[in-house]
């Protein structure tokens, strides 16, 4: 039966031009398929986003026994713009609705959705009007287009269709009926929700979906009016279910909340024996949602930090959300690599690799299966591509371990993995994929790789110099490279030119008095005539030395200027040998960089005085950040943090110190 029709006749519309625009857009065959039975689709790209796709594929989300499921599908043209697949329905499927795609581009149908009805199955009537209304989208695939969806009204229209032909189907909507005829009066429903649950709870035996339900629909009573009922209900779930899903939210409750460290272990020790997750593959509570990993997390990272030890979090990867998956890479691999290979703290590689070993083939293995949370919401494709939205920084630092260990094959597998997220987008991603290029002796890549990094000012100072050693080696003179470099960047730096102007501001700073690394004190009144960057970072930040290379072509560029001053301020320091560990730290990474400590604050005993005082009059905080004086002494431009390229740092302090210097001419 095509929704159309139905719809058509509530909505006192005509239903013979709702009929025709379906016929023309989705058909499904036969008209009246049955569960388990093999049909044929047909999508018709004419007027629609689809019209010229070279490629369609996309999702059907099947309502099948009162459960969403969502799959993938492939189509093949059929002439005319029209689009073809064969799908088995599932045996008990109720209703289809498709959603169609050709790359980033996407058709759901608009107001009247790819959606078929199969009328006979249980669900039908109920599901298409829940997946239709707004106040249910967390309870259905969330993919109508906005004028798709319908009234209160309407919804309780089709859930009393639902009963009227299929009357089995009541221990499957009272929560939805009573949420939305308690949105749509206005008025708290005590006696519906009442009657409603008290004939669910008169039920034998009830699945996880259903105990839920009568949980979330108790929630809809006002407190504490109806607490006692409330209580009397939870007290019958509990003995009827001590090991059902209402007694299983108060465990993970109580778990979280535990402060005793060895009792919360216990308790989540007699909880896994009791509640496994295995039986719960079919619900997911707001509580679990909200508890159940921060209070894994808690217990696994505990151990670590009283006990250092990692063996808990490492044994327990088999059984742990995807989530916290990413979350143990993020902690106990990506965090301490980047601290080791930023000079912050140094680490043990072996034992990161180690730890990476088992964690990220885990992650890998997860992208193949839909965990539930996400279960008829989105498809296994999906899934995938989420996953790696998720993950992939994760699999890039596994790759530069293993390049460290000269594991380049399997380096290579996870470059080629995440590429289609962070080619030229991430300056550090294109450096490590040209090295392997050069590896493989594929030279013609790497030069079109980083010219096309280049072109969007994506590049570091090692790729440069990847580029320069191929020009020059190509037979092109050494002093022509930076005019074919610039060349490059022609039309990103002239809009990112226009977009630094336009932030420039022109307010008076005070003065400052500090020590440098080399020798006396600087003073910002002594500058006048000159323009003076200035870099607050210090030695425990990671994006302030990630900077560094960056900062380090601007001050190379400017070096011979005498004129323009790049200081670094080595600010909020708490190691009482930092002076030390700062000149090891530039002497070690090669830059040639005047060091300005911070003053001790009067006020805090810090090493932030300076810092303090600059952030409480403009209004910043946090480092690195950056500042522009000009040859008048006043502040001109600002930034703070750092996204990334170094290449375009260099190039937005020089747009700013050239227009500074045009100013004066």
């Amino acid at each position: 039966m095509r929704i159309v029709k139905l719809a058509a006749l509530f909505l006192s519309v005509s239903a013979a031009s709702y009929a025709q625009e379906s016929v023309q857009k989705f058909l499904v065959s036969p008209e009246h398929p049955k569960g388990g039975e093999e049909i044929t689709i047909t999508y018709d790209a004419v007027d629609g986003p689809l019209v010229n796709a070279k490629n369609v594929d996309g999702v059907i989300y099947t309502y099948d026994n009162f459960k969403w499921h969502a799959d993938d599908i492939s189509l093949k043209s059929a002439g005319d713009k029209k689009w073809q697949t064969k799908v088995k329905l599932s045996d008990h499927a109720s209703l289809i609705s498709c959603v169609f795609k050709s790359d980033t581009i996407k058709d759901n149908g608009g107001k009247m959705t790819y959606s078929w009805i199969l009328e006979k199955d249980p669900g039908a009537y109920m599901g298409w009007g829940f997946l239709r209304t707004p106040d249910l989208q967390d309870e259905v695939p969330n993919i109508v287009h906005d004028s798709a969806y319908i009234g209160r009204e309407v919804s309780l229209f089709w859930i009393n269709n639902e009963l009227k032909y299929h009357p089995e189907s009541r221990t499957h909507l009272f929560f939805e009926g009573a949420k939305l005829k308690q949105l749509k009066t206005g008025e708290a429903q005590p006696q519906l929700i009442k009657r409603e649950v008290r004939f669910v709870l008169g039920e034998k035996k009830l699945d996880n979906v259903t105990q839920y339900n009568i949980q979330k629909t108790i929630g809809l009573m006002a407190q504490p009016e109806h607490k006692v009922f409330a209580d009397s209900v939870q007290n019958v779930l509990l003995k009827k279910y001590p090991y059902g899903v209402w007694a299983r939210d108060i465990e993970i409750k109580k778990i979280f909340f535990e402060t005793d460290f060895e009792k919360k272990v216990a308790l989540y020790n007699a909880f896994e024996k009791n509640f496994p997750q295995s039986k719960f593959q079919d619900v997911v509570t707001d509580t679990e949602s909200l508890y159940y990993d921060k209070m894994f997390k808690g217990i696994a990272y505990t151990y670590i930090v009283k006990n250092k030890d990692f063996n808990y979090a490492i044994n327990s990867v088999k059984k742990v959300s995807f989530n916290l998956l990413v979350d143990y890479a993020w902690h106990l691999v990506s965090i301490p690599f980047h601290r080791d290979q930023d000079g912050i703290e140094k680490t043990s590689l072996e034992t990161l690799k180690r730890y990476a070993d088992v964690i990220i083939p885990e992650m890998e293995n997860r992208e193949t299966f839909v965990p539930k949370e996400f279960v008829g919401k989105l498809s296994p494709k999906e899934w995938q591509q989420k996953t790696l939205q998720m993950a992939f920084r994760e699999y890039f630092t596994y790759a530069n371990l293993l390049e460290i260990f000269e594991n380049y094959d399997l380096s290579k597998k996870y470059l080629e993995k995440i590429k289609p997220i962070m080619q030229y987008n991430d300056a550090s991603f294109n450096e490590v994929y040209s090295r392997m290029l050069l590896r493989e002796g594929k030279n013609a890549e790497v030069k079109a790789y980083l010219e096309n990094a280049a072109k969007i000012n994506n590049i570091t100072p090692t790729s440069i110099a990847i580029l320069k050693k191929m020009f020059v080696d190509g037979g092109k003179k050494e002093a022509d490279f930076e005019s074919y470099f610039e060349s490059l960047k022609a039309n990103t730096n002239e809009e990112h030119k226009n977009k630094l102007i336009a932030e420039l501001i022109n307010l008076p700073i005070g003065d400052f008095d500090m020590e440098s690394n080399r020798g006396g004190h600087v003073k910002l009144s002594d500058q006048k005539g000159k323009i003076v960057v200035l870099d607050f970072w210090a030695m425990w930040c990671g994006p302030c030395k990630n900077a560094m290379p960056g900062m380090n072509m601007a001050v190379n560029k400017y070096k011979e200027d005498k004129n323009v001053q790049f200081y670094f301020v080595d600010t909020q320091e708490y190691i009482k040998d930092f002076k030390a560990q700062t000149q090891a730290f530039i002497k070690e990474k090669g830059f040639d960089f005047t060091i300005l400590y911070d003053s001790k604050n009067p006020k805090t005993g810090k090493y932030d005085a300076v810092y303090e005082n600059y952030a409480n009059a403009f209004h910043f905080s946090g480092i690195p950040q950056k500042m522009v004086i000009d040859q008048n002494g006043k502040l001109r431009w600002m930034s703070n943090g750092y996204f990334g390229s170094p290449s375009e740092l260099a190039d937005e302090l020089s747009i700013i110190i050239e227009y500074l210097k045009s100013e004066n001419k």
